[in-house]
């Protein structure tokens, strides 16, 4: 189906969903952009691990980049896939220099329970984490040490938003990420698997990570960039760990920090 104006329903579900949390919310679907990124949902797709709704390309997208857009789907399964006009891809566009690859996607629905996670497992607990960069910075840090989930909790800033899912790169289709807003749930369901929990702290009083013992299931759990992880969470936890620092560093951000915490974590394997 080839699409000329903007106008079209599905371009302005696309716009509504690129903009609103909301509506991503109300509609249990997201946007993505880029024709790697794009490439890699449709895989999702084609193994029947990710539901899309619809996929647009210019027909000069479709040209340049081969090796990531098959072609002949947008003519054998013309429900979903869409060639769209130039001037509605610079509609759909967010990015500078957009490649002119679009998606729309079903969000993914993993309940967290003690059925879910491997009780031997390694686990990142982002806990009120408010920048996307940061966010799925972790996501592909996460998915590059072979972590076996993500849980997000306390009001983490939304998975979804693009700019999460475009510094994530594609990690959060080869991750198990789940989303429970109550910590204190969380650490209910970890406690049940015997997954022990530890607040990463600054806090020279902390066990060190690099002397932490992580040969049986655990969870990190990494805070706020500003203010931490509050005390009633830390209370919460089973331990408290941190990343020894020389000089004046008081502190590092979030993302390197949990890169340092993931690679000490899986080193016990």
């Amino acid at each position: 189906m080839y699409i000329a104006s903007k106008d079209n329903p599905k371009i302005k579900l696309y716009t509504k969903l690129a903009t609103s949390k909301k509506s991503r919310e109300e509609n249990a679907l997201f946007v993505l952009e880029g024709a790697r990124l794009c490439s890699e949902a449709i895989g999702r797709w084609k193994e029947k691990k990710l539901d899309i709704h619809s996929v647009f390309s210019t027909q000069k997208a479709l040209d340049k980049y081969p090796e990531y857009i098959d072609s002949t789907l947008f003519t054998s399964r013309s429900e979903t896939f869409h060639i769209v006009d130039e001037k509605v891809s610079e509609k759909l566009g967010e990015t500078k220099n957009s490649q002119g690859v679009y998606i729309i996607g079903g969000m993914s629905n993993n309940i967290l329970s003690d059925e879910t996670l491997k009780h031997d497992g390694k686990y990142l607990v982002m806990n009120n984490l408010q920048d996307p960069g940061n966010v799925g910075t972790i996501l592909r840090t996460c998915d590059a040490v072979g972590a076996d989930g993500v849980i997000m909790t306390n009001n983490c800033c939304d998975l979804y938003n693009p700019k999460t899912l475009r510094s994530a790169m594609g990690s959060l289709f080869r991750l198990n990420v789940f989303v429970c807003d109550d910590f204190s749930e969380v650490c209910e369901v970890l406690k049940k698997c015997n997954i022990k929990t530890y607040a990463a702290v600054v806090d020279r009083d902390a066990q060190a990570v690099d002397k932490t013992d992580f040969s049986h299931g655990v969870a990190v759990v990494i805070g706020n960039e500003g203010r931490g992880i509050q005390k009633e969470d830390v209370a919460l936890c089973d331990s408290r760990l941190t990343i020894k620092m020389q000089g004046n560093i008081e502190s590092l951000n979030a993302a390197m920090a949990a890169g340092i915490i993931l690679w000490e974590m899986k080193r016990s394997d």
